[in-house]
């Protein structure tokens, strides 16, 4: 699924999105997070993660669908703001919402 918005192909079932700046480097992403923090709290997002060095992608599970499309637009808007290119948003239901 590209950075634009979707319709929700999953409203009721936590879901999983991976989140693929063309290149972000740590610098970037902390920026980002803070800008992000300042926001207050992201209704729905279970869980956050970053991994990479020079090249720093994103994974976070939410809620809903649902949720993460009302949180979006500010996702991209504050990359953007940062000076980095979403290359792709790829969201995905999760087969189970548990941990184990």
């Amino acid at each position: 699924m590209r950075a634009g918005r979707a319709t929700s192909s999953f409203p009721d079932m936590p879901v999983a999105v991976h989140i693929c700046p063309d290149r972000m480097s740590r610098e970037e992403y902390e920026k980002v997070i803070k800008e992000l923090e300042k926001s207050g709290v992201q209704e729905g997002r279970l869980y956050h993660a970053a991994y990479g060095e020079n090249e720093v992608e994103m994974f976070e599970v939410w809620r809903s669908q649902d949720d993460f499309e009302a949180h979006r637009d500010e996702l991209v808007a504050t990359l953007q703001g940062a000076g980095v290119n979403v290359d792709r948003i790829d969201v995905h239901p999760l087969h189970s919402d548990h941990p184990d």
